[in-house]
């Protein structure tokens, strides 16, 4: 089968051209509040979901990472993330429905409320 799971995921823009970010949202010291979406072996064990996490710009997804890490637990971040606090090459992470390249990167948000993707990929996904 040769469909991406992201391009069938609820809500994703995929298909559609990249919306351009509000600079206003953006701003120092605004307060974004982002769901953390996990998937495949990354949602095992967790109750809530999504992770619901709040913080202020400018912030990257490591930050994001960081603060998964306090709420779940040393062992949850030791999963997926390498020895300098960023994830593995076999996870990936999508903003708003955007691929994440960069995760040292300030995320650019597009309103309060901003979606985090991230899956681990098995060998059989290219992981």
């Amino acid at each position: 089968m040769g469909v991406r799971w992201d391009a069938v995921v609820g809500d994703s823009r995929f298909w559609s051209e990249p919306a351009r970010s509000d600079p206003a949202v953006n701003e120092a010291g605004a307060v974004a509040s982002v769901q953390v979406w996990l998937f495949g072996s990354l949602a095992d064990g967790l109750a809530e979901r999504p992770l619901v996490v709040g913080l202020r710009a400018p912030f990257s997804v490591e930050d994001v990472i960081a603060e998964l890490g306090r709420r779940c637990g040393p062992e949850f971040l030791a999963r997926f993330t390498t020895s300098g606090g960023g994830p593995v090459r076999h996870c990936r992470v999508y903003i708003d429905g955007d691929e994440v390249e960069d995760t040292a990167a300030p995320v650019r948000i597009r309103s309060a409320c901003t979606r985090m993707e991230m899956i681990l990929l098995t060998a059989a996904e290219g992981g």
